[in-house]
């Protein structure tokens, strides 16, 4: 079973928070571990430097005990001396233990040699002094002082090892620090776009399938029931997609069962209408004898409601197999111009009975394209019609059409009263009429399907007050 979206979305979360805290720990743990590594530095190279100063002063102590000694010949200088002598010997033992640097571990041993070999100068000197043996005093002077500077001198040097090993260490560590600030600001962001990344997948798995859900939903006004889905998504959606395509099979069936009746009650309806408007042109012809005005009237006013029911019962027909798709089309290379000049003249009795004024713009380079002629030419009917319906006495109706980049570009505009902006969305929707007085909301619907058919489209501009244009596009 599919994770459902509260699954979906709890292990995407914590997914996310998961890679932050390895992130944060990670970085957490450097910081602590660079600590302790300054900590331990600073505090060898402190300690090392200040046994450094003590050997020194070890030294110097050991000088001044040694040249009073030899001057007195004191045996508490003597003491003093070797106690000054084992400090040095402690200190440098303490820091030989050190973790020292090969350029550290070779100036202690030089101190160790020079130092034994000072002390073995002194120990010497003091053997001639106790047995008051001669002995060349100032040989002995120079010597010592050579052991004892060499001394000093190895011990500047071991501090200037100290300094730059300090300083090494201090690189390093800096060096360690942005290398590590640099991993952790990388991990960081590769933290972010996995996040971004799973909070992408996660949202789409989720969105993906609504998508679709809404695709097809906006399909059903136009009477695609075609509502089978193929998507893996969540149980939740999965539920509702079911109920959807429930849905979508009930209103197939019943939109079926609405083109059926239609069919079967026009084709019920055509023969007794065509029996009342054969009857009725018999009578007016004097068939049954002669009739009076007032019967004439009647008679008159049968004939045109028959038509005109004959008319709706065409149209219905030629919807219902439009949208069941079972209209034949024959597409065949043309021009648009005979055409606009075939509607205008059926319609010019109509206009001129309302004293309007028909005119056409039509460019003289069009060139032919393929279409159904019977078809087109119905749509010119329906549109000059309507325009011709809902125009006022004296208006002006323009037929245009013109070449664009896409095709053809068909025009019929008109004076009349335009169409309330509520109404434009639905205008070419059957039985959708703004006037239900003037028209039945089948014409624009069947103008629909035929452009539609045609690969082309259709729609409606008006401003009311100031007239509508109707407007398709064929394409080349």
């Amino acid at each position: 079973m599919k994770p459902g979206i509260f699954a979906r979305l709890t292990t995407g979360y914590l997914v996310v928070l998961f890679l932050l805290g390895v992130s944060n720990v990670y970085a957490i743990l450097k910081l602590v571990q660079f600590n302790t590594f300054i900590l331990e530095s600073q505090n060898v190279e402190i300690s090392l430097i200040d046994t450094e100063k003590k050997l020194v002063d070890s030294l110097f102590s050991q000088r001044r005990y040694e040249q009073k000694y030899i001057l007195s010949k004191d045996a508490v200088l003597y003491t003093q001396f070797h106690a000054a002598k084992d400090d040095f010997d402690k200190y440098l033992a303490s820091i030989s233990s050190a973790s020292l640097t090969p350029s550290q571990k070779d100036s202690i041993t030089k101190i160790k040699t020079y130092h034994q070999h000072y002390q073995s100068l002194v120990f010497a000197e003091m053997q001639y002094l106790q047995k008051n043996q001669a002995y060349d005093k100032t040989w002995y002077k120079v010597e010592t002082e050579k052991a004892s500077d060499a001394v000093l001198k190895t011990l500047e040097k071991l501090e200037d090892y100290s300094h730059e090993s300090a300083s090494y260490k201090a690189k390093m560590v800096s060096e360690a620090g942005t290398a590590a600030q640099r991993v952790a600001v990388i991990s960081f962001a590769i933290t972010v776009l996995l996040a971004i990344l799973l909070s992408f997948l996660i949202t789409r798995s989720i969105t993906k399938p609504l998508i679709k859900l809404v695709k097809k939903t906006r399909e059903i006004p136009n009477s695609f029931f075609d509502c089978e889905f193929d998507i893996a998504a969540p149980p939740e959606i999965m539920e509702l997609t079911e109920a959807f395509t429930m849905m979508c099979l009930h209103l197939k069936e019943v939109d079926k069962l609405k083109a059926d009746f239609f069919s079967m009650i026009s084709h019920e309806l055509r023969t007794p209408l065509t029996t009342i408007k054969e009857g009725t042109s018999l009578l007016l012809e004097g068939v049954g004898g002669t009739l009076t005005e007032k019967q004439g009237r009647l008679l008159t006013i049968i004939g045109t409601e028959s038509n005109r029911l004959t008319t709706l019962v065409n149209s219905i027909l030629d919807l219902s197999k439009m949208e069941a798709g079972m209209m034949k089309y024959t597409f065949e290379q043309g021009s648009i111009i005979p055409l606009i000049v075939g509607a205008m003249t059926g319609i010019t009795p109509y206009a001129e009975s309302k004293k309007i004024r028909l005119e056409k713009q039509v460019d003289r380079d069009i060139a032919s394209y393929r279409m159904d002629g019977e078809r087109i030419i119905e749509v010119l009917r329906n549109l000059i019609g309507n325009a011709v319906k809902f125009t006022p006495e004296g208006g002006l109706i323009t037929i245009a059409a013109r070449s664009v980049p896409e095709g053809l570009e068909v025009s019929v505009s008109d004076t009349g009263p335009g169409i309330p902006k509520e109404n434009l969305a639905t205008i070419f929707e059957k039985f959708e009429s703004f006037d239900r007085k003037k028209g039945t909301g089948l014409g624009l619907a069947i103008v629909k399907h035929i452009i539609t058919a045609h690969g082309g489209k259709v729609w409606a501009e008006s401003e009311p007050g100031k007239g509508s244009r109707f407007t398709f596009a064929l394409p080349s």
